[in-house]
């Protein structure tokens, strides 16, 4: 009977001591880390700076006194990342004891320049005015076969739209900066290279503006290479353009292009791009009735001899049936007008054209 109890006492011991010893083993896998972060600049605590364990799961927030706490972090962590808006991010090592963390200033950051609307270099914190910039690198990346560099500006910058006058290559391109300013006016903005004023406004006639004919000839500022573009600036709000007048009231848009600077190196870029269309779907067109209204001929009388004559102001398909009629065609006057009105004029077969739409694309 004693030796059972013996046995039962040195079992139960020895379950006893593999516990604590598991315990102890299990509370050395994690530790508790704690620290302040301040400034460099003037010694003030960091509030709100983030705080993470690389490798794990696991972050904190510095507190109104600059100081994190993170526990539950694994023996195996051994590296810290501190980073906070406007500082630069270190990575400092665990260790036993409070951790101080320095934070440096990230001038690139806080010293952000921008061209002004005098054309002068300032940092962007202490302008009185809305202005926005994108650089010339920005705006390569995004420029997909763009060859209109403003176009390349779309949604990059806050409160601009850029519109497509025709949709094709090489066509103008509206920009409006905070919406429309006037309904009868020009609300095209001000544009700037290198300090010389250039007007925005297109080419086009009324009848292309609203999309009954004519040629989109595009506007000035389309035939600036964007690879030669340093960085624009979008200068926004009356103060920004106080220095260009009446002329700057819809906004400014500043370019400034690539120069030599001391001490670069040579150095030589090519860009090279190739594109291709292919219409997706045409039209389905009729090919029984020619141009003209009503279905019927004009007449038109020439040294005695009537011909019948087409309608070339009606700008419509519901003319006589293409049924091989003798008529005038304006090519057929042209050349008697030409001619001195010598004789007849010729004339020509009312028939479906050779060539089409599909011909033409």
């Amino acid at each position: 009977m004693r030796e059972n109890l013996k046995r039962k006492f040195a079992l139960a011991t020895c379950l006893f001591f593999t516990s604590i010893g598991s315990l102890l083993t299990a509370q050395a896998q994690t530790w508790e880390v704690t620290g302040i972060v301040t400034s460099a600049d003037d010694g003030e605590p960091v509030v709100g700076a983030s705080v993470l364990v690389n490798g794990a799961n696991i972050g904190s927030v510095t507190d109104l006194n600059g100081k994190f706490n993170l526990t539950n972090v694994p023996s195996s962590a051994k590296t810290l990342h501190v980073s906070y808006v406007g500082l630069i991010a270190q990575d400092v090592a665990i260790k036993s004891g409070l951790l101080r963390v320095v934070l440096q200033s990230d001038a690139r950051l806080l010293n952000e320049v921008v061209i002004t609307a005098l054309g002068i270099s300032r940092e962007k914190k202490a302008l009185g005015y809305a202005v926005s910039e994108v650089s010339g690198d920005e705006m390569l990346k995004a420029r997909g076969g763009v060859n209109n560099p403003i176009n390349s500006l779309q949604g990059k910058v806050a409160g601009l739209q850029i519109i497509g006058g025709s949709g094709l290559m090489g066509g103008s391109s509206k920009v409006l900066i905070r919406g429309v300013s006037s309904i009868s006016g020009n609300n095209q903005p001000l544009f700037v290279i290198d300090g010389v004023p250039i007007e925005g406004t297109d080419y086009n006639s009324i009848d292309t503006q609203r999309g009954a004919g004519g040629f989109d000839y595009g506007n000035l500022i389309q035939d600036i290479n964007p690879d030669d573009i340093d960085n624009i600036s979008v200068l926004k709000g009356p103060n920004a353009s106080a220095l260009y007048g009446s002329r700057a009231n819809n906004g400014v848009v500043m370019i400034t292009t690539k120069k030599g600077k001391a001490d670069e190196k040579y150095g030589v870029t090519f860009n090279s791009s190739v594109g291709f269309e292919t219409v997706n779907k045409l039209p389905k067109m009729q090919k029984l009735y020619g141009g003209g209204y009503g279905g019927v001929f004009e007449e038109a009388e020439i040294n005695g001899q009537t011909y019948n004559y087409a309608d070339m102001y009606t700008d419509e398909s519901w003319g006589p049936k293409y049924e091989g009629q003798t008529y005038l065609s304006w090519y057929d006057l042209a050349k008697w007008e030409v001619n001195g009105k010598k004789g007849n004029p010729t004339t020509s077969v009312w028939q479906t054209p050779a060539h089409d739409i599909d011909d033409f694309f």
